[in-house]
């Protein structure tokens, strides 16, 4: 277990090392590399044995290798969307279906509606995002506010959507129910949904998009590719195996096989264009709004996804934080003070570690018994809900918020600004908190022994 300083000197390391890498455009992986070193040397000089501290990483490591399957699938499903046509006539099928006048409006709903059926974000960034950021590219919408407007709905779903995993996994950490927590969870569901679609349609009655009609015939697109309802498919197979509930990188296997019949049957081909495709992208001088990153590209990132989850297993095997959570979360706060508390415990947790799934656990299990002795632990999985799983998407260096970056190609940074959902639910939930603190009081329960804390 490490010392406060010690903890301390980890948390700034790692942080400035991520900000470093980040602003200076150098890989995520050397930034990082810093504060897993640093712990790594601490946990060392606290007892841990080198045979220990490989077997937690290691075991850390192993928890990721689901995230790192899913870029490497991404990686190939988007250049086999790509070649097969798929992309292209999403596009042009986008651009028929959505008004243009309403652009980031619709495109938030229809990515809210996705999602709280596919219970995923990255699942519905893949099969609406894709085609979606290519439409607004055309249409002369900022790709920065699509993506924002993407993010949110895909992550309406995420937080919410009963299919959810991460939906599940706050139930299990606050020791809750999905039945009881969702009641908590619907004024701010609600009230973050009415100020997303708000923020969408202010900017769609400034921007006053429009498609061009030359870009509505799509003749570049038509000069290159053979369009056909066939080309529905690959992304048709990716939702209805998500919907079935198949393991993602299944689900994505099988839209790259369907994507790889059709781009032979329909756009002949050739097995040199699939290689070069999955290992480097799909490019094209002509077709530059289509090029893409392949396989190969995404290795560094899956390096960065493996080495934050040794440094993650570091953290959970050492239980280097939890003596600090009660002092962290303070004494005999009222609702409001808790949620401050328990919300800045979560940003703190994804800043350093990197991933959704810790904080959302830490913050659960490691809090909950001291929330349960003052406030209903369905709260808790509110201010859970609304914090420390949003924050993932918004955090430059967080694997989701990476992933989604990835799959979108538009950076984090310039995507969070308008990924509104994201930033405004935290800011009612605190609200909530306030009235509901106010309007029913607390029932204590009898004093704790002397060296237990409360909020």
């Amino acid at each position: 277990m490490l010392s406060k300083q010690q903890l301390i000197t980890v948390i700034m390391t790692t942080i400035a090392g991520l900000t470093a890498a980040y602003l200076l455009h150098v890989p995520l992986l050397i930034g990082f590399a810093l504060g897993f070193i640093v712990l790594t040397i601490l946990s060392r000089r606290q007892g841990n044995t080198w045979t220990s501290l490989l077997r937690y990483m290691r075991d850390g490591a192993k928890h990721t290798l689901g995230v790192a399957w899913i870029l490497i699938m991404v990686g190939l499903m988007i250049p086999a969307w790509t070649i097969s046509g798929t992309i292209p006539y999403l596009i042009e099928q986008g651009l028929s279906w959505i008004d243009p006048a309403y652009m980031t409006t619709l495109t938030f709903w229809f990515s809210t509606i996705f999602s709280m059926l596919l219970g995923t974000s990255t699942g519905t960034l893949s099969a609406v995002g894709i085609p979606m950021m290519g439409v607004a590219a055309i249409a002369g919408v900022p790709l920065p506010l699509m993506a924002g407007a993407l993010v949110s709905g895909a992550f309406v779903g995420d937080r919410t959507s009963p299919f959810s995993s991460t939906h599940r996994l706050v139930a299990d950490s606050t020791g809750t129910s999905v039945g009881r927590q969702y009641p908590a969870l619907v004024p701010t569901t609600l009230l973050a949904l009415a100020s997303a679609t708000a923020f969408f349609m202010w900017f769609d009655t400034q921007g006053k998009w429009t498609v061009p009609e030359q870009a509505l015939r799509m003749e570049s697109f038509h000069s290159h590719f053979t369009f056909s309802p066939w080309l529905f498919a690959p992304a048709a197979v990716l939702i209805i195996a998500i919907v079935f509930r198949q393991q993602a990188r299944i689900a994505f296997t099988l839209s790259i096989i369907v994507a790889l019949v059709i781009g032979i049957w329909l756009q002949g081909a050739t097995p040199a264009e699939w290689m070069n495709g999955f290992l480097f992208g799909y490019e094209n001088t002509e077709l530059p709004s289509l090029h893409t990153k392949g396989v190969l590209q995404m290795i560094e990132l899956v390096l960065f996804i493996m080495i934050a989850g040794a440094f993650n297993g570091i953290l959970e095997a050492t239980r280097s934080l939890e003596p600090y959570i009660a002092a962290f979360i303070g004494r005999n706060s009222a609702l409001p003070g808790a949620t401050i508390r328990v919300g800045l415990f979560g940003l703190s947790l994804s800043l350093v570690s990197c991933t959704q799934t810790l904080p959302i656990m830490m913050a659960g299990r490691s809090v909950m018994p001291l929330w349960s002795e003052r406030f209903p632990k369905e709260q808790l999985a509110r201010v859970i809900a609304d914090s420390a799983l949003v924050f993932a998407a918004i955090i430059p260096w967080n694997l989701l918020a990476v992933l989604c970056g990835t799959i979108l190609g538009i950076p984090v940074h310039q995507y969070a600004p308008f990924a509104v959902f994201l930033w405004v639910i935290p800011i009612w939930t605190l609200l909530v908190s306030w009235v509901i603190g106010h309007r029913r009081p607390r029932k204590l329960k009898p004093a704790p022994a002397p060296t237990v804390q409360g909020l």
